[in-house]
């Protein structure tokens, strides 16, 4: 081999070694990787499929608190960190794929994966570089992932339940920009604002309450490990709830980082029973499926 084809590999592969998440990471404690290596290390995980994989660690992390205020409204920097023990409704999320795209990358997966995969599922473009690097509509993280292919989106898939769109212009944060800590930067403002105009007349698709609360049409096309974002009435959001279903038996629940309760919850109430109860702030729900 030539020397400068050799010395073009080498430079790519020390490239590589180099944009590795976890080189720069920090660490929201000091059980933080001893956790994520003992949840990529269960038995249970080789009997299931990806999106059964995710139900399976959103389960494991009932009960973490919120970390939206530190995170989010409060934070002016970001600081990417392995984090096992409090969430964002969208960390949330991005963490039970994380660790389940991480449990596939080799026979003894550990948290390093888990750093790589949370990165490139919780970033635009899959890097960590700043503060609106990070998603902050699921929308954008929607489009993101599905563009990156690691999710899908199923809502228009299902049999039997006719989908529809819902046109929204998306900038509820540049309204609300002093409850954002970070936004008070003008540099980080103007990005946002950027950011926002991409989702101007945004053409949301979602299933009806109407199917989502019928026994016989939206419970028996969900699967265990199924996304779901629920519409907010909101004129310039997208959704205000997300989180994971999982079945327990012929019910079907939801796993979120609960709005009342600042924390991972189980919820009580069946998926259709609760978007009942909550009908006033629901207008249907988006599905998104872990890419197989």
């Amino acid at each position: 081999m030539k020397l400068y084809g050799f010395l073009s590999i080498l430079i790519i592969l020390l490239v590589s070694v180099e944009s590795k998440a976890y080189e720069n990471v920090t660490f929201h404690c000091d059980t933080d990787t001893t956790l994520i290596n003992t949840l990529l290390s269960s038995e249970e995980l080789k009997e299931l499929q990806p999106a059964g994989r995710v139900a399976f660690f959103a389960k494991k992390l009932v009960g973490s608190p919120s970390s939206l205020r530190s995170e989010i409204l409060e934070a002016d920097t970001i600081e990417f960190s392995v984090n096992a023990h409090s969430f964002t409704p969208l960390g949330f999320i991005s963490t039970c794929i994380a660790l389940a795209q991480a449990y596939e990358t080799s026979s003894a997966p550990n948290w390093r994966d888990f750093a790589d995969k949370y990165e490139n599922i919780m970033y635009k473009k899959g890097e960590a570089t700043d503060f609106v690097s990070r998603f902050l509509y699921p929308s954008d993280w929607i489009a993101d992932n599905i563009f990156r292919g690691n999710v899908t989106d199923v809502t228009f898939n299902l049999d039997g339940l006719a989908a529809r769109k819902k046109e929204k212009s998306i900038d509820y944060i540049s309204h609300h920009r002093d409850s954002f800590k970070a936004f008070a930067d003008e540099k980080n403002y103007e990005r946002l604002k950027m950011l926002e105009m991409g989702f101007r007349n945004h053409q949301i698709p979602y299933i009806s309450n109407g199917d989502l609360t019928n026994p016989n049409k939206f419970k028996q096309q969900a699967k265990d490990g199924d996304i779901f974002f629920l519409l907010t009435p909101d004129f310039n959001l997208d959704s205000r709830e997300m989180g994971i279903l999982t079945r327990d038996g012929d019910r079907l629940l939801i796993i979120q980082l609960s709005p009342s309760k600042d924390a991972v919850t189980l919820e009580e109430l069946p998926f259709e029973n609760y978007v009942k109860r909550n009908v006033k702030r629901i207008q249907g729900a988006r599905i998104i499926r872990v890419a197989k």
